[in-house]
């Protein structure tokens, strides 16, 4: 399993199975409310959706993944701003989904020279 695989695995079981303590420990809003719990189950079942085509399909939605991932990034940054009160966790949001989109960039290999 890919790292960036397990990561969104990981984040997308936390956001659906608890919602509420999960943005207690960002900081985030209205952590009782049942709408914004709601956006977080739903947007952990889109990791979780990503993660199961991964398994299913493996290597061949690393460029997908990369897509939707930093398509959300980017949708958070104008709900940040919009939305003061939602602020920190869409930012959390925005990072966590650029920091699995770069998990899942190839990394260039190290060439050494002089058999170093």
């Amino acid at each position: 399993m890919r790292s960036a695989t397990a990561a969104r695995a990981t984040l997308g079981a936390a956001c659906v199975a608890a919602p509420g303590p999960l943005l207690e420990l960002i900081g985030g809003p209205d952590m009782d409310d049942p709408t914004t719990q709601v956006v977080v189950r739903v947007l952990g079942g889109r990791l979780l959706l990503q993660v199961a085509a991964d398994l299913a399909w493996g290597r061949r939605t690393r460029r997908v993944d990369v897509l939707i991932d930093l398509t959300h990034a980017a949708s958070m940054l104008p709900v940040a701003a919009r939305w003061p009160h939602h602020r920190r966790s869409a930012l959390v949001s925005a990072v966590s989904a650029a920091g699995t989109a770069l998990l899942d960039l190839p990394h260039p290999r190290v060439v050494r020279l002089g058999g170093q």
